[in-house]
């Protein structure tokens, strides 16, 4: 029998942020919220940097390989960073030292599937606190009566507009009083999310939000993209995955918000 000439590769479509997918028999809307992990993107202060390198370039796997092959071979990047960079979620460990049973290979696969409902706080002044006024406000404005309990809140602060500003970005933003917190735990959230480099005010070095999240036992995930790209400010739902880390306090997130 004749050889079967090879298919001709076709090009893969190009990333786009926002798309339309297939899944569970239905089409869905996908939005990434996720923020690139890079060497020169903003480090929030006292955490390690992020470093590339080619660990092993394709000639140099060849070389291994041996002549002979039409395979090009493989490169292989090597990476240091911590596990609290770019789009991350913190485990409980991280903010609570009793619970290193908390840590983040342990998260709950609840908190990563959730229902979701997005809040806009971006009138706040950086460097200050916001009150649980300004959140109960921002939630009729958006229409939320009830949170069901279960579920992730966003919030939007504008600080990801300082994103390619690293100095402004890790100190220009307002946090959550420890009130707002509170509540916001109160109606049974079990992930907050916000697109600041912390849920706290960085001019508040007591960290209000972290401490009731210890209390509470509650993850939070920080630096979170596109929220206001989320065409409504419930009836979605975020899918995020971190990965699993042995013994670590958080973990780089891939974060989709979907909705039909």
């Amino acid at each position: 029998m004749p050889v079967k000439a090879p298919a001709r590769a076709k090009e893969p479509k190009p990333y786009r942020d926002k798309t339309v997918v297939e899944f569970l028999g239905r089409k869905v809307q996908v939005l990434d919220l996720s923020h690139i992990i890079s060497p020169t993107m903003p480090i929030y202060p006292g955490h390690a940097k992020v470093a590339f390198w080619t660990h092993l370039t394709h000639a140099e796997s060849r070389l291994r390989l041996g002549p002979g092959r039409k395979w090009c071979g493989y490169g292989v990047t090597g990476i240091t960073m911590c596990d609290h960079v770019s789009t991350h979620v913190d485990a409980i460990y991280h903010f609570n030292e009793k619970r290193r049973d908390l840590s983040i290979e342990k998260l709950g696969l609840e908190v990563m599937v959730t229902p979701a409902y997005w809040i806009d706080l971006s009138g706040h002044k950086p460097r200050t606190e916001i009150p649980l006024s300004s959140v109960k406000a921002a939630l009729k404005q958006a229409g939320i009566r009830r949170i069901r309990p279960g579920s992730s809140l966003l919030y939007w602060t504008g600080a990801e507009k300082l994103w390619n500003d690293p100095m402004k970005f890790n100190t220009q933003y307002p946090g959550l009083d420890s009130e707002a917190s509170h509540w916001i735990l109160d109606q049974g959230v079990v992930n907050v999310m916000t697109d600041a480099a912390s849920l706290d005010n960085p001019a508040n070095l007591d960290y209000p939000n972290h401490y009731a999240h210890s209390e509470r036992l509650v993850n939070h995930t920080e630096i979170v993209k596109n929220i206001r790209k989320i065409p409504r400010h419930q009836g979605f739902y975020t899918v995020m995955c971190p990965l699993k880390f042995e013994g670590a306090t958080g973990s780089p997130v891939r974060i989709l918000a979907m909705w039909t």
